[in-house]
């Protein structure tokens, strides 16, 4: 699995994580090379401390997790601080119940705002999508939203939710994101073979959210 480690980012975002799974996963990420770590905003400011400015491995702060439906404001202060705390990169939670609604117009409105925080910081922004709670018809206009606003990255679920990892769903998102964007893909429970291709379909960032050693 050498080979796959570039594209493996670990996620410490359970409610109950603990300090020392941090450090593992930190060490791991270190010492196999992989490519980054996500954590809860809180947790930003010490793990850049940790990692230092010339960690090779992006640390990235999840915005709005995990449902995404706090307002646009106290999104965008969180981003600034997660930001000022020392994150490399942000990932902001789409507003899914807000897409359920006749106010989904403000989606682009808050996305646009939030990704311009973001790249006047010259940091790449991520939209998370949960995915498995949308239709074809909302997905791919969701997509397409992600990339009219400047998005650099889409992710196609948060990890919350209670699924089992699919191969031929994952790929079905790869497969429609639009080429301007990037594609990071959920795949806790996936098999070797599985993660294989994911990078033979050139998803860019494999997301774990377990800390069960690789």
């Amino acid at each position: 699995m050498n080979h796959l480690f570039p594209y493996i980012e670990r996620a410490l975002l359970r409610p109950d994580i603990r300090i020392n799974e941090q450090y593992e996963a930190l060490d791991e990420v270190t010492q196999l090379g992989l490519a980054g770590l996500t954590v809860a905003p809180f947790w930003v400011k010490k793990w850049r401390r940790e990692m230092g400015d010339s960690h090779p491995a992006s640390l990235s702060a999840v915005i709005g997790y995990p449902y995404g439906y706090a307002r646009t404001e106290a999104k965008q202060l969180e981003l600034e601080l997660a930001l000022r705390d020392g994150a490399s990169e942000v990932e902001v939670v789409l507003n899914t119940s807000a897409l359920f609604s006749p106010t989904s117009v403000w989606l682009k409105i808050e996305l646009v705002k939030l990704v311009a925080v973001a790249h006047a910081a010259e940091k790449p922004l991520t939209v998370i999508l949960e995915s498995g709670l949308l239709t074809d018809e909302e997905l791919g206009r969701m997509l397409k939203t992600a990339a009219d606003a400047g998005a650099d990255f889409v992710k196609n679920a948060t990890g919350t939710l209670p699924t089992s990892f699919s191969i031929e769903q994952a790929l079905a998102f790869r497969q429609r994101t639009p080429t301007t964007l990037g594609v990071k893909i959920v795949a806790d429970g996936a098999t070797p073979d599985e993660l294989e291709q994911l990078v033979d379909a050139r998803v860019d960032r494999i997301t774990l959210h377990n800390t069960t050693p690789l």
